[in-house]
């Protein structure tokens, strides 16, 4: 399907890997010029040439979500290369799981920086270009975990925080044309759940069981297909959600999930 991306600018943030590069990748292949960021210049240089061997012009910005400065240079040297800016994709983040008792509140400070803070400063930096041209895109990845507990409780809350920031935000600039919606992933394979340190391990400690026995038994137990999601199928309903075939669509939070969240909203 053709989803008159062609020639668009598109700006994601946490680009080097895992649901980022995969949004950036699926924007590349239908169209758009791409700014990518990320703290670690050795991964994002590498996924930026997997990008460009798909024929996709790149932008790459070290760049730290979690610091004003850093945002503001990201979005300016990508206006900057391409004269305009038409859909920005917030997804930097992290997450552990953690004791409610024992979280570090500098550490919740410092998420809430780089997965609240962050969008907010970006999409204020862009939401100027995108009224110019009367268009405009500003999705938010947020979590199924912003919707309901999910045991991580900086995270949860920040989650959430994102979701209503993404609905406000969205009847601020309704009138300008310039849709803005979150994206709820459920769990999914990648950094955050697979790897030495990830929550597969975190739960399989709790559990008594390696990581990856852990992660199919959460699949099993919280998942109705039973598996987790790939980046790739977060990637494709930001990439549609970026297009004029979402055009009466603003203001929601999708959940992307395998069916694990019951809530009616």
């Amino acid at each position: 399907m053709d989803l008159g991306l062609k020639g668009k600018v598109a700006l994601v943030t946490g680009a080097s890997r895992g649901i980022g590069k995969a949004i950036a990748l699926t924007l590349g292949e239908e169209g758009c010029n791409l700014a990518i960021c990320a703290r670690g210049k050795e991964a994002l240089d590498e996924a930026a040439e997997e990008m460009r061997a798909k024929g996709v012009d790149v932008l790459t910005v070290q760049s730290d979500a979690s610091k004003l400065e850093d945002n503001k240079n990201f979005v300016s040297q990508a206006l900057e290369k391409f004269g305009r800016i038409d859909i920005l994709v917030n997804n930097a983040g992290a997450g552990r799981l953690s004791d409610p008792m024992e979280l570090p509140e500098e550490e919740f400070r410092q998420n809430m920086d780089l997965m609240l803070f962050g969008p907010i400063q970006c999409s204020r930096e862009v939401i100027p270009h995108m009224k110019k041209q009367g268009w405009g895109r500003i999705i938010n990845i947020s979590s199924v975990f912003g919707k309901q507990p999910g045991g991580l409780l900086d995270y949860d809350a920040i989650k959430a925080a994102l979701i209503m920031f993404t609905k406000d935000l969205s009847n601020y600039l309704a009138k300008d044309k310039i849709l803005v919606n979150a994206v709820c992933p459920g769990p999914i394979r990648g950094q955050l759940w697979e790897g030495p340190g990830a929550l597969g391990d975190q739960l399989g400690q709790v559990l008594g069981m390696s990581g990856p026995e852990a992660v199919k038994w959460f699949a099993e137990q919280n998942i109705p297909l039973g598996h987790h999601g790939d980046p790739e199928d977060i990637a494709n309903m930001v990439t549609f959600l970026a297009s004029d075939k979402a055009k009466n669509i603003t203001g929601q939070a999708i959940n992307v999930d395998g069916g694990m969240v019951k809530t009616m909203v």
